[in-house]
């Protein structure tokens, strides 16, 4: 992290600023192109709350992999922004995402993570919704409201949502693109952690609070490759992987709308299930196989806080990869609940499947090797984006990293790739978009 100063004189204070004021603001200081990104985006309060209207009630979010609700009654309870929701397999077989609120009082209806329910009954009044959404029951309806109250008025509010292999998204914007259209050419790369074979999670999700800006997530993802070689060189000095460079080698590559990814290649070794591998095949294109096969980590941002990561190490002499996917759910301007899953090949032996999820909390997870250095990090960046002298002279972080880069024109998949992945062209792309989103009339 580099700090620096622009003398554009004095700033007005941003509680002090209308939103219109706000948005110019952002304008006149947020130069992503330029790699400029100034530190009060990182905690101040006005700008998370923009960030809510503009970016989280306008997005399609990632919110549970189907696997997790196979049956008809399962459910799990996911947050969209500042909201809560709950994602249903509905007894009519379809999948549902209902506002987790009661449609009487207000109340939230159900505070279990997970579970398996033919209804959902309010605990203020007694309220009873199927698992559909659809008001089932009121006590003493006929006492209390006569003929008045029409049930069929009062079901749960439904979210717009779609899912792309087996990923289920949600918007609450009914005028946002289809999600096929919001995912674009990063569905090419999520084919390699979910279509590559037919994919389980396992196990409810993890969960952990960092005292972080969601942002710095998104960021590390879709570009930092560049601290590996510090913040993580403790894993090179245990012999987990094979020196403290092999993070540069491979491929940054941005798809849009946010959305990109570092693609670490090749690996001398086939890091999955030899016994798959003619599934892979069958799955996947030739292009996309021919990734997998020499594929040493993928590291995917879906805009704006889901991550995706195949990693792989030696360990117990073989060459064993891991598949994770998370949220940096945002807790506030200087928080966020982290929810991690992991996933793994359905038809993979026992032995495989124990190895991959023992790599994976080795590395990743509330008590992984890379997650404390990262937490570390973060946190201290937020707090150190915190206070009125970096308003006052406009502190910004660098992001000019690989500005005198030429993206190549040979790499297999779709998207402008950047042979080398120390590079900030991702993170300039994504504080764009972000950019764009926040500062949207």
């Amino acid at each position: 992290m580099t700090l620096s100063i622009i003398d554009t004189g004095k700033f007005p204070r941003l509680e002090d600023m209308t939103k219109s004021e706000l948005i110019q603001h952002l304008k006149e200081t947020v130069k992503p192109e330029e790699g400029i990104i100034p530190a009060y985006i990182f905690s101040h309060p006005k700008v998370y709350e923009l960030e809510m209207e503009k970016i989280f009630l306008k997005s399609w979010l990632f919110l549970a992999h189907k696997s997790e609700i196979p049956n008809k009654g399962d459910f799990v309870t996911r947050q969209m922004g500042e909201h809560s929701v709950i994602v249903t397999h509905g007894s009519d077989g379809d999948i549902h995402v209902l506002l987790n609120v009661c449609t009487h009082r207000g109340m939230k209806l159900c505070r279990m993570d997970h579970g398996n329910e033919k209804s959902f009954v309010c605990p203020y009044h007694g309220f009873n919704f199927k698992n559909t959404g659809d008001l089932a029951g009121v006590p003493f309806q006929k006492e209390v409201y006569g003929d008045t109250l029409d049930k069929s008025k009062m079901g749960l509010k439904e979210i717009r949502h779609d899912e792309y292999a087996g990923l289920i998204f949600a918007t609450f914007n009914e005028e946002a693109v289809p999600l096929d259209e919001y995912l674009g050419d990063i569905k090419w790369y999520l084919d390699l952690a979910f279509n590559r074979a037919e994919m389980e999670v396992q196990g409810p999700p993890m969960k952990w609070v960092v005292n972080a800006s969601w942002k710095l997530g998104s960021d590390n993802t879709i570009s930092d490759s560049y601290h590996t070689l510090v913040s993580h060189g403790s894993i090179a000095k245990l012999g987990l992987v094979p020196s403290g460079d092999y993070s540069k080698y491979g491929y940054q590559i941005y798809t849009g709308n946010g959305h990109g990814l570092n693609l670490g290649m090749p690996n001398p070794h086939f890091a999955f299930p030899e016994e798959l591998t003619e599934e892979y095949k069958e799955r996947l294109s030739p292009e996309q196989w021919g990734v997998l096969e020499k594929l040493k980590n993928m590291i995917v941002c879906v805009s704006p806080h889901m991550m995706i990561l195949i990693s792989s190490m030696d360990f117990k002499g073989k060459q064993v990869s891991n598949t994770s996917f998370r949220l940096w759910q945002p807790k506030g301007p200087d928080k966020i609940e982290i929810t991690q899953w992991q996933i793994v090949e359905k038809n993979a032996t026992k032995e495989w499947k124990e190895l991959s999820n023992q790599t994976n909390s080795l590395t990743f997870g509330a008590s992984g090797i890379f997650e404390q250095d990262d937490s570390e990090n973060w946190t201290d960046i937020t707090q150190n984006s915190k206070g009125a002298y970096h308003l006052q002279e406009n502190t910004f972080f660098n992001y000019t990293q690989g500005m005198h880069k030429k993206p190549v024109d040979d790499f297999v998949g779709p998207g402008i790739a950047y042979e080398n992945k120390f590079n900030e062209a991702n993170a300039r792309a994504f504080f764009r978009n972000w950019l764009d989103q926040v500062t949207a009339e």
